[in-house]
This record gives C-alpha cells, structure tokens and sequence, in this order.
C-alpha cells in the first residue's frame, strides 16, 4: 500500500539505525527491548546494518509519512488504513527498538515496541475486498499517479507465544502522470508476541524492494526482494527471539 512504499522510500533516504543486542542484569528480570531484535547472523545474506540513528528520527520519518497519506484517496475508499494513524504516534525511544538493514535488493527493516499494533485494522486493509487497493495522491511528486497495490496473503508463525500475526506480500504497479511506470515489491509482516513475563510486544518485520521502471505493457514483472518462504522464516525466527 502507499503506506508501505513510502516508509521504505524514506527509510532508504534517511541515516538508518541497528539495534544493540542487551543482556539481563539477573536471570530472573526480562530481556531489555534490544535483546529481542534479530542478530546480525540471522539476517539474509548480503544484508548490512545500519548503527547511527536514532528511534526518534524513525519517529518523525512516520509522522510526515502520515501527512502525505492524508492526501490520498483510496479505492474502495474503506480499505484506507489506519493502524499506523494509531500505532505511530504512540511510538517513543524508551519502549520501541529499531533494527535496519539494507542490500543491493532491498531493505530490511524490524521494530519491536511494547506499544499493542491494531493487527484487525491491518487485516481489514490488506485482505478481503482490500486484496486489490488503488490509491492516488493529490499533492506533491506522485500527484494523480495511480498506484495499484495486490496483497497476498502469506503464513504467519506458529507457536503459542504467538498472539495475532498479519504477513502478506504486496506488490505495487505505479502509472505516472507521463505514462511511465514503476513496479515495487515488499514483504510486510505484523505479529503479537506474548513475552514469558506475559507482556505483549508487537514486531513488525518488512523487506521492501527498490522501485523499479518497467515497460507499461508488461508490469507485472515484479521480483520480491526475498522469496515467500525466505522471508516467512525471518518472521518466524524475529517472533520466537521476540517471544524471550
């Protein structure tokens, strides 16, 4: 959704952040917020973290992508989403952990928070008769474009400190203004995760790849920056290390 495709855009912009892997002070006190991120020899091959920016400026990077979404409309306009509107905000460097990652095919990048995601809101938005979303912006750069974003649905992890889990592929058609077009391609995952002291964190998991022009008749040549099964056993491992 436009949603997706702009936070990576401006994630891929900005100085990106990677998480520091914590210890507990007793063997009895939770794992702090850093301990529960992926480590760097669980990420795909040919992936590099990022290690010099800061929650907050993830924080701003979402607000003004909330702002540019308000000026888009969405067909069927109830497919608009909303989770991040909730989830964003709430957002502070004391209870959410960043970790960044880019390669020459994508970027990765995984937020572990104790703030609680609206996973039904994100269903509701990517599934059902929100499978197929078109949205076009009605200010800045991509002003009357028109971008057709197709969701699939893909395995969410298994096990019993799974609470709730929304992951999809979504794959996106760009018709500009000229007539040109870009294809993008993103791997986007939300879970609940119940931690053994009982406290539920949400991790949010994506890989998004780059935009790239393709020829108008031939669009849906989309390649995923990982395949389904490579990245639903990411999401697999980031849930279990969550789940500590």
């Amino acid at each position: 959704m436009l949603r997706n495709r702009l936070l990576v855009s401006i994630l891929t912009a900005a100085t990106l952040v990677g998480a520091v892997t914590g210890c507990s002070g007793a063997d009895d006190a939770p794992l702090p917020l850093t301990a529960l991120v992926l480590e760097s020899d669980a990420l795909p091959a040919g992936y590099t973290l990022y290690t010099q920016a800061t929650v907050d400026e993830l924080i701003g990077v979402n607000r003004r992508t909330l702002e540019q979404a308000e000026t888009v409309e969405f067909r069927p306009e109830e497919c608009r989403p909303t989770a991040d509107a909730d989830f964003n905000p709430r957002l502070t460097s004391e209870n959410t952990v960043l970790l960044v990652a880019q390669s020459e095919s994508g970027t990765l990048s995984e937020v572990v928070s104790t703030v609680v995601r609206d996973l039904g809101a994100d269903r509701r938005a990517t599934t059902g008769a929100c499978r197929i979303v078109t949205a076009v912006p009605t200010r800045g750069t991509l002003a009357t474009a028109e971008i057709v974003t197709r969701n699939t649905e893909l395995t969410g992890p298994r096990g019993d400190f799974v609470k709730q889990s929304v992951v999809v592929r979504s794959d996106t058609v760009t018709t500009l203004g000229d007539g040109g077009v870009r294809v993008r391609s993103a791997l986007l995952s939300n879970v609940l995760v119940q931690r053994p002291d009982g406290q539920t964190v949400t991790v949010q998991l994506n890989v998004a790849g780059p935009d790239s022009a393709v020829q108008p008749t031939a669009p849906e040549a989309i390649d995923p920056p990982l395949s389904d099964a490579e990245f639903t056993e990411l999401v697999q491992q980031a849930a279990e290390r969550a789940a500590r």
